[in-house]
């Protein structure tokens, strides 16, 4: 996709903008790798503790990069899931059912973007006490790119990382 760079920008804002945990259903996002095109991507507990052991770096393709030295954000997700699609119609599908889900309870908007040429991008948070799921979905052109994270992370130790680093 031609927005690669704000797909990773908004991943990281997803991580950052995240302080409480979510307890969403994964069985509805786990629906939407049977749709014809979609291809899926898991990354689970142990790559993600790995990662945070050797330096905290997890790249998958060219839509996600999740980048972490001190390992302190990995450590605090338990998934990710990557879904995506270059088919018109398969991006057709997957977008309604993301909406689908968005439509549900507890489904809290953070960003909502459109720019001039089509391209979409929303980013959702859906939490339960210390549990939370943030997705970020990008459509452009016939295309589209769903990622769904969950976990349970901290702000304050985020923020403190941050000013560590700097």
């Amino acid at each position: 996709m031609k927005h690669t760079l704000l797909l990773k920008l908004a991943l990281c804002a997803a991580i950052l903008l995240t302080s409480a945990g979510a307890d969403a259903s994964n069985k509805d996002f786990k629906k939407l790798a049977k749709i014809d095109g979609v291809e899926h991507v898991h990354i689970g507990k142990l790559l993600l503790n790995l990662a945070a052991k050797n330096g905290g770096d997890i790249n998958f393709g060219e839509d996600i990069s999740i980048s972490d030295k001190s390992g302190n954000v990995l450590k605090k997700i338990d998934t990710v899931d990557v879904y995506t699609c270059e088919e018109k119609n398969s991006a057709e599908q997957l977008s309604q059912q993301v909406r689908s889900i968005l439509d549900g309870e507890g489904w809290e908007p953070l960003i909502d973007a459109t720019d001039g040429e089509g391209y979409k991008s929303k980013i959702y948070q859906n939490h339960h006490g210390k549990h939370t799921t943030v997705i970020i979905f990008a459509e452009e052109d016939g295309e589209a790119s769903l990622v769904v994270i969950d976990g349970k992370l901290d702000m304050a130790q985020l923020m403190e990382q941050m000013s560590k680093e700097d």
